[in-house]
């Protein structure tokens, strides 16, 4: 999934849309023969291009008259193309960018890294940069005790992290491979995600549309310094399901390993 899939969910959720076909394209005019919206209707929304080369973008509409509507920039899209439109109403493109990557920038997952290479004379490894403390899991690669495969990565249960290092004290059990890889599995935040990045699987999408659902109706009264019927409404809803299911995305992440002591 993508912010062009993201912000369609969120939209279509949030406000409603409308499918159409394009009838015939003027660089950055389109026409579409079935649409009949009003003057103004649909300038400062959003549109979704769903085939043809196109296929994936999604940018702004600058203004619409009647079947005509003004792209904000010109996009590769033909006739015959199929695309879904949202109405500006409270919410224009930047507001449904800025929802998902608010949720994205504070939804934690899962990631790895095998930077680390395993030497038996060794305690301590400093922890890669890019790797948070809330380790939750450590393999190293070495050999199973029957038959002697060496291509197995073991699960380690003699670790601890202390100052952004790897402290490993069971080497005198000689079962990892020297110079063999040491993965890591720790917890960070997915953050925000540019137009060509792909949202993590791990995000759960009901989770993201609610809650970026929710920080919609936030900016909404902020904006207006008064409580919209409907964004409370929204608002009072969103924060409902926030409340029973706000540690979603934890309860996904992984347990730690059980470690023994270091006798």
């Amino acid at each position: 999934m993508k912010l062009f899939d993201a912000t369609l969910d969120l939209a279509i959720f949030a406000k409603g849309t409308e499918d159409y076909v394009v009838s015939a394209v003027n660089g950055t005019r389109l026409t579409c023969n079935d649409l009949s919206g009003r003057v103004h209707e649909f300038g400062g929304g959003t549109i979704w291009i769903h085939s043809g080369d196109a296929a994936g973008y999604f940018g702004k509409i600058k203004s619409s008259k009647a079947q005509t509507i003004e792209l904000m920039t010109e996009l590769p899209v033909a006739e015959g193309d199929e695309i879904t439109i949202g109405a500006w109403q409270e919410f224009d493109t930047q507001m449904l960018i800025n929802a998902v990557n608010s949720v994205l920038r504070n939804y934690k997952i899962m990631k790895t890294n095998d930077d680390l290479t395993y030497k038996p004379e060794k305690q301590y490894y400093d922890l890669p940069e890019e790797v948070t403390e809330d380790v939750r899991k450590v393999f190293i690669k070495g050999c199973w005790p029957v038959g002697g495969r060496n291509d197995f990565m073991i699960c380690s249960h003699y670790w601890r992290i202390e100052d952004q290092q790897l402290n490993l004290y069971d080497n005198h059990y000689g079962r990892y491979e020297k110079g063999g890889t040491i993965k890591l599995y720790y917890v960070d935040y997915h953050g925000p995600i540019g137009m060509e990045e792909k949202i993590s699987g791990q995000v759960d999408p009901q989770y993201l549309r609610y809650m970026s659902w929710l920080y919609l109706c936030r900016n909404l009264i902020q904006r207006t310094h008064k409580d919209n019927l409907v964004a409370s409404d929204m608002y009072n809803e969103a924060k409902i399901y926030e409340r029973d299911y706000g540690q979603l995305p934890n309860k996904r992440l992984a347990m730690k390993t059980m470690v023994f002591p270091n006798w």
